[in-house]
């Protein structure tokens, strides 16, 4: 077992406990959380120096590990822009578990990543949640999967195929080749030929995973509610940048967003009024609301900072830190296992050496599920090792990734 003893503790779920330990179990699952833990003799710890712990970062909207660190085109797997229905592909067959913004996302404290495909096709393929464990296998990252099906309107599936004289063309044929596709699903016998698009669409038209919707304007925003209510499906939308026109809209809907980047370039017309602003109205109406990295548009290191500018817009540092942890985790449905620190959740913790909101505050080390996977040579503290299970974990200073030679 491990405790980690004397810090301040962001539980997220439960408060903030100005003086604790957290005790973690052999299968890397909190045991126990409180300022009284009882450890068992023989235990592992780690002195947090009284500094700030929290849940390990989640990121509701990135495509790490689709668009590798720098390997240009053939690290380039997010964006399958060769039909407008392409429902089928997976993220997961896409996904490189060496790219090195994993070992860069634990330096700055994000553990678990919502991959997202696209966004040039009006359906993209099916995104997933991965916890950034060390891995040797796409697979080993996985944390749940599908978490739905990407879809995107506005400007890129028109400049993808309308200049080729190619249905879509105009946001009115974005939203026919989207209900054409629902509807077809809809009618599909699974009895006959199969067919991929549809069958990857079924849980959705089931309820059972949303639509994610990358869509920015408010208009295109509207239109993916208003399919949502057509069909019955659950709605998720990603980026909306004009979402603050449609705050009311988008809640009555009932619809969660991944609002952002907001620390990004305005790269394109329908993005241009792109701002923290837009977290601050959609949590005033009530909207579910995570900040994301969108990486690559912003690094994954930089998601605290990202939650920070929302602190400086208006949120309060509570609901911040909540729209990149826990509100994330509930979106993604993984909440029993990321997102707070609570008994029974995985161990991914991330010791700061200040406030983790505060710019000039760095992580001191990052842990997921129990083993430390990132320590700063100067703020990782005492600890009695490297992971609680015995096994060597990373150099001071050093991601994971470089550890094991990636």
């Amino acid at each position: 077992m491990l405790a980690v003893v004397n810090a301040r503790i962001l539980t997220v779920s439960a408060g903030v406990i100005p003086s604790g330990a957290v005790l973690v179990d052999d299968a890397g699952r909190i045991a126990a959380v409180g300022e009284r833990v009882d450890v068992p003799e023989g235990t592992e710890m780690i002195d947090a120096g009284g500094r700030t712990l929290t849940p390990g970062l989640v990121d509701g909207f990135s495509r790490l590990g689709l668009i590798n660190e720098g390997l240009g085109w053939a690290g380039s797997d997010a964006d399958e822009s060769t039909d407008p229905n392409t429902a089928h592909v997976r993220a997961l067959d896409g996904l490189y578990p060496f790219d090195r913004g994993i070992a860069e996302a634990h330096t700055g404290g994000v553990t678990t990543v919502h991959v997202v495909p696209g966004g040039s096709n009006v359906l993209a393929g099916q995104a997933l949640a991965i916890k950034l464990r060390r891995a040797v296998a796409a697979d080993d990252l996985v944390l749940r999967h599908p978490t739905g099906v990407a879809a995107g309107l506005g400007e890129r599936p028109k400049a993808a195929y309308g200049g080729e004289k190619r249905m879509p063309a105009t946001r009115m044929g974005v939203a026919a080749v989207l209900r054409e596709a629902l509807v077809k699903a809809q009618e599909y016998d699974p009895g006959k030929e199969r067919d991929l698009r549809c069958e990857a669409l079924l849980p959705v038209l089931r309820g059972e995973l949303p639509l994610l919707v990358e869509a920015h304007r408010a208009d295109d925003i509207v239109t993916a509610l208003r399919i949502g209510r057509e069909f019955g499906i659950r709605i998720t939308l990603l980026g909306a940048t004009e979402g603050h026109l449609v705050a009311d809209v988008i809640a009555e809907a009932g619809a969660a967003v991944a609002a952002g980047p907001s620390l990004a370039a305005r790269g394109r017309q329908e993005t241009r009024d792109v701002g923290f602003h837009l977290p601050l109205a959609l949590h005033r109406h009530g909207v579910p609301t995570a900040i994301v990295t969108g990486h690559p548009q912003l690094d994954q290191p930089y998601l605290n900072v990202a939650a920070a500018l929302a602190v400086r817009e208006g949120l309060t540092p509570e609901e911040a830190l909540r729209a990149v942890t826990l509100t994330p985790a509930e979106i993604l449905g993984v909440a029993d296992r990321v997102g707070s620190i609570a008994p029974g959740r995985d161990a991914d913790l991330v010791l700061w050496d200040g406030d983790p909101l505060e710019l000039t505050t760095r992580v001191a080390w990052t842990m997921v599920e129990g083993r430390v996977v990132y320590m700063d040579d100067d703020r990782g503290g005492a600890h009695g090792g490297w992971g609680h299970d015995g096994r060597e974990g990373p150099e001071p200073g050093r991601p994971c990734g470089e550890v094991n030679g990636r």
